[in-house]
Protein backbone atom coordinates (compact mmCIF):
# COMPACT_ATOMS: atom_id res chain seq x y z
CA UNK A 1 0.00 0.00 0.00
CA UNK A 2 1.61 3.14 -1.21
CA UNK A 3 2.01 6.10 1.48
CA UNK A 4 -0.48 8.29 -0.84
CA UNK A 5 -3.24 5.63 -0.44
CA UNK A 6 -2.55 5.24 3.40
CA UNK A 7 -2.88 9.11 4.26
CA UNK A 8 -6.46 9.42 1.97
CA UNK A 9 -9.36 10.20 3.76
CA UNK A 10 -11.79 7.27 4.02
CA UNK A 11 -15.35 7.06 4.33
CA UNK A 12 -17.37 6.40 7.77
CA UNK A 13 -20.55 4.82 8.12
CA UNK A 14 -23.38 6.59 10.34
CA UNK A 15 -26.63 4.54 12.08
CA UNK A 16 -29.69 6.39 12.70
CA UNK A 17 -31.29 5.08 15.70
CA UNK A 18 -34.14 3.68 16.28
CA UNK A 19 -35.26 3.30 12.84
CA UNK A 20 -31.74 0.94 12.08
CA UNK A 21 -30.52 2.77 8.36
CA UNK A 22 -27.07 3.30 7.96
CA UNK A 23 -25.59 5.04 4.75
CA UNK A 24 -21.87 6.17 4.30
CA UNK A 25 -20.78 9.27 4.34
CA UNK A 26 -17.76 10.60 2.65
CA UNK A 27 -14.80 13.10 3.67
CA UNK A 28 -16.13 16.16 4.02
CA UNK A 29 -19.75 15.39 3.40
CA UNK A 30 -21.92 16.67 6.35
CA UNK A 31 -24.62 13.57 7.80
CA UNK A 32 -27.27 15.66 6.45
CA UNK A 33 -26.03 16.05 3.18
CA UNK A 34 -24.64 12.05 2.50
CA UNK A 35 -28.62 10.96 3.91
CA UNK A 36 -29.95 13.33 1.50
CA UNK A 37 -27.80 11.92 -0.96
CA UNK A 38 -28.69 8.09 -0.06
CA UNK A 39 -32.20 8.86 -0.52
CA UNK A 40 -33.72 9.49 3.36
CA UNK A 41 -35.81 11.75 4.53
CA UNK A 42 -33.14 13.33 7.05
CA UNK A 43 -35.23 16.24 9.25
CA UNK A 44 -34.16 19.46 7.64
CA UNK A 45 -35.13 22.95 6.74
CA UNK A 46 -32.43 25.63 6.30
CA UNK A 47 -29.25 23.43 5.77
CA UNK A 48 -26.95 26.55 6.86
CA UNK A 49 -27.32 25.60 10.89
CA UNK A 50 -29.68 28.23 11.57
CA UNK A 51 -33.20 26.95 12.12
CA UNK A 52 -32.02 23.59 14.25
CA UNK A 53 -34.49 21.69 12.47
CA UNK A 54 -31.80 18.82 12.26
CA UNK A 55 -30.36 18.72 15.99
CA UNK A 56 -30.26 15.16 16.92
CA UNK A 57 -28.11 13.39 19.37
CA UNK A 58 -24.57 11.97 18.91
CA UNK A 59 -24.89 8.15 20.31
CA UNK A 60 -21.49 6.83 19.43
CA UNK A 61 -18.50 8.22 17.64
CA UNK A 62 -17.07 11.11 17.18
CA UNK A 63 -18.02 14.15 14.68
CA UNK A 64 -16.13 17.58 13.59
CA UNK A 65 -18.51 20.63 13.99
CA UNK A 66 -18.10 22.17 9.96
CA UNK A 67 -19.28 25.50 11.92
CA UNK A 68 -20.28 25.85 15.72
CA UNK A 69 -23.19 24.15 17.12
CA UNK A 70 -23.18 26.95 19.99
CA UNK A 71 -24.56 29.39 17.72
CA UNK A 72 -27.36 27.17 17.44
CA UNK A 73 -27.62 24.73 20.41
CA UNK A 74 -28.38 25.24 24.19
CA UNK A 75 -25.45 24.63 26.98
CA UNK A 76 -27.75 21.64 27.93
CA UNK A 77 -27.79 20.06 24.62
CA UNK A 78 -24.17 20.49 23.77
CA UNK A 79 -23.49 18.88 27.33
CA UNK A 80 -25.74 16.28 26.23
CA UNK A 81 -23.77 15.53 22.65
CA UNK A 82 -26.84 16.89 20.71
CA UNK A 83 -25.23 18.04 17.08
CA UNK A 84 -26.78 19.42 14.08
CA UNK A 85 -26.40 16.97 11.01
CA UNK A 86 -25.84 19.55 8.52
CA UNK A 87 -22.69 20.69 9.99
CA UNK A 88 -21.27 17.48 11.40
CA UNK A 89 -18.67 15.61 9.39
CA UNK A 90 -17.28 12.39 10.52
CA UNK A 91 -14.09 11.39 12.13
CA UNK A 92 -15.26 7.86 13.39
CA UNK A 93 -17.96 5.37 12.43
CA UNK A 94 -21.27 6.69 14.42
CA UNK A 95 -24.17 6.44 15.72
CA UNK A 96 -27.18 9.34 16.36
CA UNK A 97 -30.52 9.15 17.55
CA UNK A 98 -33.44 11.03 15.70
CA UNK A 99 -36.61 9.98 17.20
CA UNK A 100 -38.34 11.47 13.94
CA UNK A 101 -36.95 9.94 11.41
CA UNK A 102 -39.37 8.96 8.38
CA UNK A 103 -38.57 5.49 6.38
CA UNK A 104 -39.66 7.57 3.09
CA UNK A 105 -37.63 6.98 -0.09
CA UNK A 106 -36.93 10.99 -1.80
CA UNK A 107 -35.43 11.15 -4.44
CA UNK A 108 -31.50 12.33 -4.61
CA UNK A 109 -31.08 16.20 -4.91
CA UNK A 110 -28.98 16.59 -8.28
CA UNK A 111 -27.25 19.95 -9.50
CA UNK A 112 -29.02 20.77 -12.89
CA UNK A 113 -28.38 24.45 -15.42
CA UNK A 114 -31.52 26.17 -15.22
CA UNK A 115 -32.77 29.10 -17.73
CA UNK A 116 -35.71 31.78 -15.99
CA UNK A 117 -37.40 32.04 -18.81
CA UNK A 118 -40.95 34.26 -17.57
CA UNK A 119 -41.49 36.34 -14.00
CA UNK A 120 -45.16 37.00 -13.53
CA UNK A 121 -46.54 39.28 -11.27
CA UNK A 122 -49.05 37.40 -8.42
CA UNK A 123 -49.45 40.59 -6.21
CA UNK A 124 -47.58 44.20 -5.54
CA UNK A 125 -44.66 42.05 -4.33
CA UNK A 126 -45.03 38.37 -5.27
CA UNK A 127 -43.66 36.83 -8.12
CA UNK A 128 -44.28 33.44 -10.18
CA UNK A 129 -40.72 32.98 -11.85
CA UNK A 130 -40.47 29.58 -14.27
CA UNK A 131 -37.20 28.20 -14.92
CA UNK A 132 -36.34 26.14 -17.28
CA UNK A 133 -34.27 23.25 -16.17
CA UNK A 134 -31.44 21.21 -18.66
CA UNK A 135 -33.26 17.92 -18.17
CA UNK A 136 -36.11 17.13 -15.89
CA UNK A 137 -36.58 17.08 -11.78
CA UNK A 138 -38.58 14.50 -9.96
CA UNK A 139 -39.86 15.88 -6.10
CA UNK A 140 -42.22 15.22 -3.79
CA UNK A 141 -44.97 17.98 -3.38
CA UNK A 142 -44.08 20.37 -1.03
CA UNK A 143 -40.23 20.28 -1.65
CA UNK A 144 -38.34 22.60 -2.61
CA UNK A 145 -35.24 23.67 -4.66
CA UNK A 146 -32.06 25.97 -3.99
CA UNK A 147 -31.62 28.77 -6.72
CA UNK A 148 -27.35 29.94 -6.76
CA UNK A 149 -27.06 33.23 -9.22
CA UNK A 150 -23.13 33.68 -9.99
CA UNK A 151 -23.04 37.27 -9.40
CA UNK A 152 -24.54 36.43 -5.71
CA UNK A 153 -23.42 35.11 -2.66
CA UNK A 154 -24.89 31.68 -1.61
CA UNK A 155 -27.80 29.42 -3.06
CA UNK A 156 -31.51 30.83 -2.14
CA UNK A 157 -34.50 28.41 -1.27
CA UNK A 158 -37.98 28.22 -2.84
CA UNK A 159 -40.57 25.78 -3.01
CA UNK A 160 -42.50 24.21 -6.45
CA UNK A 161 -45.22 26.32 -6.81
CA UNK A 162 -46.59 23.10 -8.60
CA UNK A 163 -47.68 19.19 -8.80
CA UNK A 164 -44.73 17.06 -9.61
CA UNK A 165 -45.02 15.04 -12.50
CA UNK A 166 -44.10 11.15 -13.17
CA UNK A 167 -41.77 11.77 -15.52
CA UNK A 168 -40.40 14.73 -14.03
CA UNK A 169 -40.65 18.35 -14.79
CA UNK A 170 -38.29 20.38 -17.28
CA UNK A 171 -40.07 23.88 -16.71
CA UNK A 172 -40.79 24.44 -12.30
CA UNK A 173 -42.61 27.03 -11.24
CA UNK A 174 -41.63 29.24 -8.25
CA UNK A 175 -43.37 32.00 -6.16
CA UNK A 176 -41.03 34.56 -5.01
CA UNK A 177 -41.73 37.46 -2.14
CA UNK A 178 -39.93 40.30 -2.05
CA UNK A 179 -37.84 40.74 0.56
CA UNK A 180 -36.41 44.24 1.13
CA UNK A 181 -33.34 44.25 1.32
CA UNK A 182 -32.32 40.45 -0.40
CA UNK A 183 -29.92 40.47 -3.18
CA UNK A 184 -31.27 38.00 -5.08
CA UNK A 185 -35.33 39.20 -5.03
CA UNK A 186 -33.63 42.87 -5.95
CA UNK A 187 -32.69 41.69 -8.84
CA UNK A 188 -35.34 39.94 -9.50
CA UNK A 189 -38.20 42.81 -8.87
CA UNK A 190 -35.53 45.23 -10.47
CA UNK A 191 -36.50 42.80 -13.72
CA UNK A 192 -33.12 42.16 -14.29
CA UNK A 193 -33.25 38.66 -14.20
CA UNK A 194 -35.28 37.60 -17.45
CA UNK A 195 -33.29 34.71 -19.31
CA UNK A 196 -30.49 34.93 -16.86
CA UNK A 197 -29.01 31.18 -16.22
CA UNK A 198 -29.01 30.28 -12.91
CA UNK A 199 -27.36 26.82 -11.04
CA UNK A 200 -30.25 24.19 -9.29
CA UNK A 201 -29.58 21.89 -6.81
CA UNK A 202 -32.53 19.57 -5.51
CA UNK A 203 -34.69 18.40 -4.54
CA UNK A 204 -34.96 19.05 -1.01
CA UNK A 205 -37.16 19.42 2.09
CA UNK A 206 -39.50 17.15 4.22
CA UNK A 207 -42.68 19.04 3.61
CA UNK A 208 -44.99 16.44 1.80
CA UNK A 209 -48.30 15.02 2.37
CA UNK A 210 -48.52 12.00 4.60
CA UNK A 211 -50.36 8.52 4.64
CA UNK A 212 -53.37 8.75 6.93
CA UNK A 213 -57.17 8.78 7.02
CA UNK A 214 -57.66 11.73 9.14
CA UNK A 215 -58.76 15.31 8.13
CA UNK A 216 -55.85 17.66 6.90
CA UNK A 217 -55.74 21.50 7.79
CA UNK A 218 -52.92 23.57 5.91
CA UNK A 219 -52.21 27.07 6.67
CA UNK A 220 -50.01 29.03 4.14
CA UNK A 221 -48.86 32.55 4.69
CA UNK A 222 -47.12 34.68 1.97
CA UNK A 223 -45.39 33.28 -0.14
CA UNK A 224 -45.91 29.98 1.75
CA UNK A 225 -48.79 29.52 -0.59
CA UNK A 226 -45.85 27.27 -2.78
CA UNK A 227 -45.95 24.50 -1.54
CA UNK A 228 -48.89 24.01 0.32
CA UNK A 229 -50.40 24.51 -3.52
CA UNK A 230 -47.85 21.69 -4.94
CA UNK A 231 -49.05 19.55 -2.19
CA UNK A 232 -52.96 19.77 -2.47
CA UNK A 233 -52.37 19.76 -6.24
CA UNK A 234 -51.27 16.51 -6.21
CA UNK A 235 -53.61 14.93 -3.26
CA UNK A 236 -56.38 16.70 -5.63
CA UNK A 237 -55.21 13.49 -8.67
CA UNK A 238 -56.08 10.52 -6.36
CA UNK A 239 -58.78 9.27 -4.20
CA UNK A 240 -58.54 9.44 -0.35
CA UNK A 241 -61.78 11.02 0.87
CA UNK A 242 -60.23 13.02 3.60
CA UNK A 243 -61.69 16.56 4.63
CA UNK A 244 -59.46 19.99 4.06
CA UNK A 245 -59.45 23.01 5.53
CA UNK A 246 -57.17 25.24 4.04
CA UNK A 247 -56.22 28.77 6.04
CA UNK A 248 -54.52 31.85 3.64
CA UNK A 249 -53.04 34.38 6.15
CA UNK A 250 -52.31 37.52 4.41
CA UNK A 251 -52.10 41.43 5.15
CA UNK A 252 -54.58 42.55 2.88
CA UNK A 253 -57.05 41.43 -0.39
CA UNK A 254 -54.27 43.04 -2.53
CA UNK A 255 -52.38 39.99 -1.04
CA UNK A 256 -54.42 37.41 -1.83
CA UNK A 257 -53.47 35.36 -5.50
CA UNK A 258 -53.60 31.79 -7.01
CA UNK A 259 -57.34 31.87 -6.23
CA UNK A 260 -58.67 30.45 -9.49
CA UNK A 261 -56.28 27.31 -8.86
CA UNK A 262 -57.44 26.64 -5.33
CA UNK A 263 -60.55 26.80 -6.79
CA UNK A 264 -60.12 23.96 -9.02
CA UNK A 265 -58.35 21.67 -5.99
CA UNK A 266 -61.52 22.53 -3.85
CA UNK A 267 -63.33 21.31 -7.43
CA UNK A 268 -61.38 18.11 -7.99
CA UNK A 269 -60.98 17.44 -4.27
CA UNK A 270 -62.33 13.80 -3.01
CA UNK A 271 -64.37 15.36 -0.01
CA UNK A 272 -64.79 18.15 1.97
CA UNK A 273 -62.84 21.31 0.92
CA UNK A 274 -63.32 24.89 2.19
CA UNK A 275 -60.74 27.43 1.43
CA UNK A 276 -60.67 30.22 4.38
CA UNK A 277 -58.59 33.42 3.18
CA UNK A 278 -58.19 35.67 7.03
CA UNK A 279 -57.06 39.16 6.49
CA UNK A 280 -54.98 41.03 9.42
CA UNK A 281 -54.65 45.04 8.32
CA UNK A 282 -57.54 44.71 5.65
CA UNK A 283 -58.92 48.60 5.78
CA UNK A 284 -61.96 48.86 8.71
CA UNK A 285 -63.74 50.51 6.07
CA UNK A 286 -63.35 48.05 2.79
CA UNK A 287 -65.43 45.80 1.11
CA UNK A 288 -64.08 42.47 2.75
CA UNK A 289 -66.77 40.20 3.76
CA UNK A 290 -64.17 37.28 5.36
CA UNK A 291 -62.44 36.94 8.12
CA UNK A 292 -60.31 39.38 10.09
CA UNK A 293 -57.57 39.09 12.30
CA UNK A 294 -54.46 36.92 12.29
CA UNK A 295 -55.02 33.17 11.29
CA UNK A 296 -54.34 30.84 14.22
CA UNK A 297 -57.59 32.47 15.32
CA UNK A 298 -59.64 31.40 13.04
CA UNK A 299 -58.74 27.36 13.24
CA UNK A 300 -61.54 26.29 16.49
CA UNK A 301 -64.32 28.16 14.70
CA UNK A 302 -63.86 27.04 11.19
CA UNK A 303 -62.14 23.68 11.65
CA UNK A 304 -63.18 22.99 14.88
CA UNK A 305 -65.03 20.18 13.81
CA UNK A 306 -61.96 18.20 12.26
CA UNK A 307 -60.20 18.27 14.70
CA UNK A 308 -58.82 15.07 16.40
CA UNK A 309 -55.58 12.80 17.15
CA UNK A 310 -55.76 12.15 13.16
CA UNK A 311 -55.75 15.23 11.73
CA UNK A 312 -52.82 16.26 10.36
CA UNK A 313 -51.60 19.89 10.06
CA UNK A 314 -49.25 21.58 7.38
CA UNK A 315 -47.74 24.89 7.67
CA UNK A 316 -45.67 27.09 5.92
CA UNK A 317 -44.90 30.84 5.62
CA UNK A 318 -42.90 33.23 8.25
CA UNK A 319 -41.81 31.83 11.33
CA UNK A 320 -43.93 34.26 13.67
CA UNK A 321 -47.17 32.82 11.80
CA UNK A 322 -45.81 28.84 11.92
CA UNK A 323 -44.91 29.59 15.84
CA UNK A 324 -48.65 30.83 16.62
CA UNK A 325 -50.48 28.41 14.42
CA UNK A 326 -48.66 25.53 16.00
CA UNK A 327 -49.08 26.77 19.72
CA UNK A 328 -52.86 27.35 19.01
CA UNK A 329 -53.36 23.62 17.47
CA UNK A 330 -51.39 22.22 20.22
CA UNK A 331 -53.86 23.91 22.40
CA UNK A 332 -56.70 22.26 20.74
CA UNK A 333 -54.99 18.60 20.90
CA UNK A 334 -53.59 17.76 17.80
CA UNK A 335 -50.71 15.28 17.89
CA UNK A 336 -47.96 17.33 17.86
CA UNK A 337 -46.18 14.25 15.33
CA UNK A 338 -49.16 15.52 13.02
CA UNK A 339 -47.61 18.88 12.35
CA UNK A 340 -45.48 19.25 9.92
CA UNK A 341 -44.34 23.19 8.81
CA UNK A 342 -41.89 24.62 6.72
CA UNK A 343 -40.49 28.25 8.10
CA UNK A 344 -39.59 30.47 5.33
CA UNK A 345 -36.69 32.15 6.70
CA UNK A 346 -34.70 35.20 4.94
CA UNK A 347 -31.84 37.23 5.50
CA UNK A 348 -33.67 39.01 8.14
CA UNK A 349 -33.28 35.63 10.04
CA UNK A 350 -29.39 35.11 9.28
CA UNK A 351 -29.80 32.71 6.19
CA UNK A 352 -30.39 33.18 2.81
CA UNK A 353 -33.75 30.85 2.51
CA UNK A 354 -36.17 33.26 0.57
CA UNK A 355 -34.19 36.54 -0.01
Amino acid sequence: MSLFSFLKPSSKRVTVMPAGVSFEVKPGQSILEAGLAAGYAMPHSCTVGTCGTCKCKLAEGKVRELTNFAYVLEAEELQSNVILTCQAALKSDAVVEIPNFELKHLTPPEDFEGEIIKCEDLTHDTRKVTIRLDRPVKFDAGQYLQVHHEEIFGARSYSFAMAPEEEGCQEVELFIRNVPGGEFTGMLFADKLAGVKVAIHGPAGNFWLRDGRGPIICVGGGSGLAPIVSLLEQAAKQPHGRPCVMFFGARSQADLYCLDRIQKIGEAWDGAFQFVPVLSDEPEDSDWQGLRGFVNTAIEPVAGQYLSADTQVYLCGPPPMIDAVTATVLELDIVEKNIHADKFLDASHGISRQD
